[in-house]
């Protein structure tokens, strides 16, 4: 089989993967949007053949609105290992494949180690989304773990969500696989009401622009994790 031809199955398989929503999208937004931050259960077990990509790396580009409303409110953004803060503090960067759970598991989601720490410094509070998630299904968008001054408080909060049409939109085939360009992800209502309710101040507005995410998805690094170098399913 031909480069070209290996890219192009790449690109179809996962954008067979990233639509498998479209039909249940409108009403997870609806309810990321509306539903108070709540515990829920992180653990799931594995989707077993499907991935989008053993290799990788995805770069966040953080919002101007974002970041003028950690100004205003004193945040300042850390990155948890292996997440990786820009050298100009205006995004970061986290690995695609970095373990052996990042695989699409049976809540749709693809976990990756690492985080953020929004540290508050008005309140002396800290707030860290980890582990993270990318949902797939039924609402694609970003997804983590929360705790406060360490202590957890969510297992699983919608931080920011996004929709299949936009997610699919910047997909390019790329010379090891492919990519999706600036996918855009908004703050929803149980994120921004979690940050007011630690702090006691605003919380970023509701339906602003987070920040854009452009994950590059690789399935020819030199060696290969199976005889074929595209999604399985």
């Amino acid at each position: 089989m031909s480069m070209r031809a290996i890219r192009r199955l790449t690109v179809l398989a996962a954008v067979a993967a990233l639509a498998l929503p479209l039909g249940l999208a409108s009403a997870g937004a609806a309810d990321s949007k509306s539903a108070p931050a709540t515990i829920r259960t992180a653990a799931a077990d594995p989707f077993p053949g499907v991935y989008i990509s053993p290799w990788g790396d995805a770069q966040i580009e953080l919002s101007p609105e974002l970041l003028d409303w950690m100004r205003t409110e004193g945040i300042t953004l850390e990155a948890v290992s292996p997440f990786v803060m820009d050298a100009d503090g205006r995004g970061f960067s986290m690995p695609i494949g970095s373990t052996a759970g990042d695989g699409l598991d049976s809540q749709g989601r693809i976990f990756y180690p690492g985080g953020l720490n929004f540290r508050h410094a008005a309140s002396n509070k800290t707030v860290t989304l980890k582990p993270t998630y990318i949902r797939v299904m039924p609402t694609p968008g970003y997804s983590a773990g929360v705790a406060v001054n360490g202590v957890p408080l969510a297992d699983e909060v919608m931080v920011a969500d996004t929709t299949p049409a936009e997610a699919l939109l910047g997909a390019r085939p790329s010379p090891t696989g492919f990519r999706l360009e600036k996918v855009p992800f908004r703050i929803t209502a149980e994120a921004s009401e979690l940050f007011a309710a630690v702090t006691g101040r605003p919380g970023p507005r509701v339906g602003s622009l987070l920040g854009t995410l452009t994950p590059n998805f690789d399935y020819i690094p030199g060696r290969r994790p199976s005889p074929i170098g595209f999604p399985s399913f």
